[in-house]
């Protein structure tokens, strides 16, 4: 009976149909049922923190620990250090160290198991922010013959904020201005920084006003010379000239350096004293040589005291 039976195509067919079914459940059961949990690290995981108050900075906190998780196989094989949060709650610490333990937010269906370092020291220090005189340091010339005359810094001064142990290596703050090549006032708007006593910048601190206008006025050269006020005539027979008083008795001059070594008084009109015989009061207007400036008023007040000889 079995010989027939195996001679008959149809049982056979069904036969076969039954073996490969059984064969294929066999084989694919695996995969379709739910893998076992495993256990598996992360390392180098970044470590951020919450909640920090503002008066405070952080001096020292370890950057990355090490984190082991554990759960399926499929889910672990999606997180990376870098999609995993850990983190310490700072919330209500005040300055000073302090030993915490990192929390952290993993995907469902994984259970965290540990960190390594289970417990982390921080230390916190108080945030200052003292108000500091901006010096200035000029580099560069100007062109040939102009005068630098006093810079003017807006503001100031400005505030330095940091935690305290970096602050104390800051000896000045300073903005840098370049005046090369200067051919009238010069105006910028440049940086403000921190530096240390050997002029190398303090990082970790915050200037604010960061940037300051300074603005540096050129002028030509100056000179002061005396005014001499020049005659006409002689006094009446009998009568001299005494003396002759000049208000003011020297001015200042600018212009070109060439020009000013050339000039060693200033005159004004002439004052006729041709038969006087009494004092000349007068106010005379100041004669300057082409190319030169007169920095104060254009006149002066004389007097030519005559008097009996």
């Amino acid at each position: 009976m079995m010989e027939r039976l195996l001679k008959n195509n149809n049982v056979v067919k069904v036969v076969a149909f039954f073996l490969a079914l059984t064969l294929w459940v066999y084989v694919t059961g695996d995969a379709l049922r739910p893998s076992e949990d495993i256990t598996r690290t992360f390392r180098n995981v970044p470590l951020s923190w919450l909640n920090l108050n503002d008066e405070l900075a952080i001096m020292n906190i370890p950057s990355e620990i090490d984190v082991d998780l554990r759960g399926r196989a499929d889910i672990l094989d999606n997180i990376t250090p870098q999609n995993l949060k850990v983190f310490v709650d700072m919330k209500n610490l005040g300055e000073g160290q302090h030993l915490l333990t990192p929390n952290a937010e993993v995907p469902r269906g994984v259970r965290l198991l540990s960190y390594r370092p289970q417990q982390v020291t921080i230390e916190l220090e108080e945030i200052e922010a003292p108000q500091k005189t901006v010096n200035l340091e000029i580099i560069g010339e100007s062109k040939e013959g102009l005068v630098m005359g006093e810079p003017r810094i807006l503001p100031n001064s400005v505030f330095v904020r940091g935690p305290r142990s970096i602050l104390a290596n800051v000896f000045q703050v300073k903005a840098v201005v370049n005046v090369h090549q200067a051919d009238g006032d010069r105006v910028q708007v440049v940086p403000v920084v921190a530096v240390t006593e050997d002029g190398r910048e303090v990082k970790g601190v915050v200037v604010n006003p960061a940037m300051v206008e300074v603005l540096i006025p050129f002028t030509q050269p100056q000179k002061t010379v005396p005014v001499r006020v020049p005659l006409e005539g002689d006094p009446a027979e009998g009568y001299q000239i005494r003396q002759i008083d000049i208000h003011p008795a020297t001015v200042t001059i600018q212009g070109k350096v060439e020009l000013l070594d050339t000039i060693t008084e200033v005159i004004t009109a002439p004052v006729n004293v041709s038969e006087a015989m009494e004092t000349i009061a007068t106010e005379l207007t100041l004669i300057v040589p082409s190319g030169v400036e007169l920095l104060s008023m254009d006149k002066v007040t004389v007097d030519v005291l005559i008097g009996p000889l």
